[in-house]
Parts: structure tokens; C-alpha cells; sequence
């Protein structure tokens, strides 16, 4: 038994805290925090490998709440794009299908190169992944 809670505590501290997660079908979205940063782990949708995830890193949660809750107020079709560290873009997708306003998230590293889309999620869906219950 000992055992077990010491791999669930190590697991616990190297993954981080989860704070919220939402699943389209296949497609999964996870927030966690780990140390001072925010993870943003995601099943990319053009991988032709089934359950491959991808993550970015920021630092200030509710920063980026904010501008994604504040980015569904905007009714047509737009993005906005943001710098999350040195070498890593995240493209926020707004689209309205069928009259709701859904995001997908483009995410870039430049020096590995690893790119991916997140599924697509409405702002309900936001809510949850970042633990804000209505």
C-alpha cells in the first residue's frame, strides 16, 4: 500500500495538478499547473498517431482565461495570436459553426518544431478545463 501512494504522489508532482479537462469523442483537453506554470496538454487532431498530446506552457491563468472568454464576445470569425514564450505561438481560432462561437487552439514551437491543433471547444467547455464552474 505504501508503495502505491509513493507512485501517486511522484506521478502527482511530475505531471502537475489537474485543474480541468473536457473530451470531444477521441480528443481530450487538459490544464494543469505544475510549479508556477500552466500547461495546456492536448490531443492534436492531425496526428496521425491516435492519442498523441501536445502541451504549451504560460505563466498567469486567469491572463489567459480572460482573453480567451473575452475573444467569444467577438460574433464573427477571427483570431488572436500570442507569443507564449520565446519560442512558442499559440494561435486562438475563433469560428462560428451552426451559431455557436467555437476556439481552436494552433499551437507552434520554432525550435522543436512540434505544431498541433487542439480540438474544437465552445465556452462552456473553457469553463470547466479552467475549473470555473458556472
Amino acid at each position: 500500500m505504501k508503495i502505491i501512494l509513493f507512485f501517486l504522489l511522484i506521478s502527482c508532482s511530475i505531471f502537475g495538478q489537474e485543474i480541468g479537462s473536457v473530451k470531444n469523442g477521441k480528443y481530450s483537453t487538459k490544464l494543469l499547473k505544475k510549479d508556477h506554470l500552466f500547461s495546456w496538454v492536448y490531443a492534436d487532431v492531425n496526428s496521425r498517431i491516435a492519442n498523441v498530446e501536445k502541451s504549451f506552457d504560460f505563466p498567469n491563468k486567469e491572463t489567459v482565461y480572460n482573453m480567451i472568454i473575452d475573444g467569444f464576445e467577438i460574433k464573427n470569425n477571427h483570431q488572436i495570436i500570442v507569443q507564449t514564450d520565446q519560442d512558442t505561438i499559440v494561435k486562438f481560432e475563433y469560428k462560428k459553426i451552426k451559431g455557436e462561437v467555437r476556439l481552436n487552439i494552433n499551437h507552434n514551437n520554432l525550435n522543436s518544431k512540434i505544431a498541433g491543433t487542439s480540438t474544437s471547444l465552445n465556452m462552456e467547455q473553457l469553463r470547466t478545463l479552467f475549473g470555473k464552474q458556472a
